[in-house]
């Protein structure tokens, strides 16, 4: 929503945090806050200064089954080689964070690159920046897994634009889901990677949003069957994870091949990217295997990657996951105050375990409440959230003009978008607020904030969820969590029947066939290369000219989208999409995406409709299979009991039966299987 001056909080409010675990509400000495408990510091890694030698003397005494040989790395001087593990793990105390191991049916061998969704190693050089490797390689991998394009993502924007000013020397992958989920990624073409800090920070567009992103679990750096099955369990749901563990362990700088191992003492202090697994690799504790894509580049390990025994190096010792990516909208307006994210938590006192938080927002722009994201700091978290349209009182307050509410769960901690099933109009200047009811029944401080100065002042908590106490006028310079997606207003199909009175429709692509459908007399009109000059179920009367294209109220865009002709749906609407004949279809727009599975789809019996508004026109676009769906989809808004059967979408996905196989479609052979 905004910036904030990069400074962090000041060491007396910080030694005042670390020092009282109790706190009140200034003039409300009733009121006590209390807060999480902070993580004992890592030890800073030693790397042990044996020679090539020596490490493989050590290997043969003690039956491992690694090899070594020199490295770049090894040609570093001790402290060029300790700066280079500068994974620090958060302030936060996570051990409560364990996930739910148990048994799990796993295949015995896995390798994401076998499925072509894991991007070549890259190389971190002298910086310590393994966190962002990590991080932005498991993006990558995410989108790959979600059928769309291999980018290579810029960490270099991340570390030289992240609001803490974490780089070379150290950070997490908090700090990279922070940026990811308030600003997003970049190209690495817009902003090359240079392993030192003081890069200014690059102007660039950004393509993806990081929506979802899960804590696995703590403490899986063991040998224990439940913990690795569980750790094997995620890595099938969410795809490659990013991993800490210890890269100071003996040899592990030299490491060339075969499966590594230490089973010595360390703290965590570099990250990488878990890609698998194969339970038949042989080291000295027995058999299995993680496998995993480091950042040292392509001449270390075995091509950038490695193999390292299940417990050994307290690998796994803290495991998450970027669970889901979305296309970066730009016409998208994002509120929050957290504006470093995740620092700590709060609760009552005596601790609760259902508190409740609240942002009051004064949007900038007209829109629609789309999305509500937070926090969620413990595995299980039971959560409504409520949004309301008035603040009154002057300290404590009450909230009223309850617009809509929605509750639900989550099993794993993390972050979360939560689209709601009401979207909420929003108008500029008027103020909304946005309630989260934080329930964590195994964890004594639900409530997530940041004290990331300066302090918005529009951060509320409740111990009740009907009298609210402001944080800063409390004297807390904290803010919560939670966090709004504005997207631009939305016309639902309630409001499409007076569009119609013009009598005309457009239609967009140089394949497209236009259709003579929504009533006698209506008029198609063709937008294309040269034109359309024929079709079977209508007519093309006019080329629009850029005048007549760009000011229409109306526009069907229709034809055979699942083919790829109508690149005017990108240059156009900013509309893109991913078409794999006969495997899927998926459509990108307003920063969602529509996937299809085309197996499903074997007789060519699918359209979507989408309704929206574009550069301030009422807008209608029709995808379907060839003329056919184009057609069903055209006939089925040309109905006006669609209209009346649902007001409150904006997409609809039609599916349909040629009955009597007249090659047509009927309106009674037209059914919505889904609508949003």
């Amino acid at each position: 929503m905004r910036g904030k001056n990069p400074q962090k909080s000041t060491l007396i409010c910080i030694v005042i945090i670390m020092l009282l675990s109790t706190l009140f509400v200034q003039g409300d000495p009733r009121v006590g806050i209390t807060i999480a408990p902070e993580r004992q510091p890592e030890v800073p890694p030693v790397i042990p200064q044996l020679t090539v030698e020596q490490v493989r003397e050590m290997i043969a005494q003690n039956g491992y089954n690694f090899s070594v040989q020199p490295t770049w790395i090894s040609a570093l001087s001790p402290e060029e080689q300790a700066r280079l593990l500068r994974y620090i793990p958060p302030a936060m105390d996570l051990s409560h964070i364990t996930g739910t191991p148990g048994s799990y049916q796993v295949p015995p061998p896995f390798d994401y690159r076998n499925a072509g969704v894991v991007t070549p190693p890259k190389n971190q050089g002298t910086c310590g920046s393994c966190w962002a490797f990590a991080s932005m390689g498991s993006v990558e991998s995410q989108i790959l897994l979600n059928k769309g394009p291999e980018y290579d993502l810029s960490e270099e924007n991340v570390l030289s634009c992240n609001i803490l000013g974490a780089g070379c020397g150290g950070g997490d992958d908090f700090v990279v889901v922070n940026y990811l989920t308030k600003e997003g990624a970049s190209l690495e073409s817009c902003a090359p990677y240079d392993a030192a800090d003081g890069t200014p920070c690059a102007s660039c567009d950004y393509v993806k949003k990081l929506s979802e992103w899960r804590i696995i679990g703590t403490n899986l750096d063991t040998e224990n069957t439940a913990d690795i099955d569980f750790v094997k369990q995620a890595l099938l749901n969410y795809g490659p994870l990013f991993v800490s563990m210890n890269a100071a362990a003996t040899g592990f700088t030299i490491y060339s091949g075969g499966v590594f191992e230490y089973w010595g003492t360390g703290g965590v202090n570099h990250a990488v990217m878990l890609i698998g697994w194969d339970d038949t690799m042989v080291h000295s504790h027995g058999t299995g295997a993680w496998i995993a894509k480091n950042s040292w580049g392509t001449s270390w390990g075995e091509g950038g990657y490695f193999n390292i025994a299940y417990g050994s190096a307290r690998f796994c010792e803290y495991v998450s996951a970027f669970s889901d990516v979305r296309h970066f909208d730009d016409e998208e307006t994002f509120y929050y105050y957290d504006d470093a994210g995740w620092q700590s938590s709060l609760s009552s006192d005596p601790p609760s375990r259902t508190v409740w938080g609240a942002n009051r927002f004064i949007p900038t722009v007209t829109g629609t409440l789309e999305r509500v994201e937070f926090w969620a700091v413990d595995d299980v978290l039971n959560y409504t959230i409520n949004i309301y349209d008035t603040r009154s009182g002057t300290g404590p307050y009450s909230f009223s003009g309850l617009l809509t509410t929605q509750s639900g769960s989550t099993s794993t901690a993390g972050y979360y978008s939560i689209k709601l099933t009401t979207p909420i109009e929003i108008m500029a200047g008027n103020d909304f607020i946005v309630v989260v009811r934080f329930n964590t029944p195994n964890y004594d401080y639900p409530v997530p904030y940041d004290d990331y100065l300066p302090i918005s002042g529009e951060s509320y908590f409740s111990l009740d969820g009907t009298t609210w106490n402001n944080l800063s006028e409390g004297g807390f310079d904290w803010d919560i969590g939670i966090r709004a997606v504005v997207g631009r207003p939305l016309l639902r199909f309630s409001g499409y029947p007076d569009s119609f009175s013009t009598n005309a429709f457009f239609v967009v692509g140089n394949n497209a066939y236009c259709t003579d459908v929504l009533g006698t007399g209506k008029i198609a009109y063709g937008l294309a290369d040269g034109g359309v000059t024929e079709n079977p179920e209508g007519r093309t009367h006019t080329i629009l000219t850029t005048a007549e294209h760009t000011t229409g109220n109306l526009m069907i865009v229709g034809g055979p989208a699942i083919n790829p002709v109508a690149d005017e749906f990108d240059i156009e609407f900013d509309i893109t999409y991913t078409f794999i004949p006969d495997i899927s279809f998926e459509i990108f727009s307003e920063g969602e995406s529509i996937f299809l599975d085309l197996t499903q789809y074997p007789n060519q019996d699918i359209c979507i409709v989408y309704t929206g508004v574009d550069n301030g026109r009422n807008i209608m676009l029709v995808w379907g299979y060839g003329w056919r769906g184009t057609y069903a989809g055209s006939v089925f808004m040309g109905d006006p009991a669609t209209w009346a059967a649902y007001p409150g979408a904006h997409l609809l996905l039609l599916r349909w039966t040629d009955g009597n196989a007249d090659g047509l479609v009927q309106m009674g052979e037209i059914s919505v299987e889904d609508s949003v």
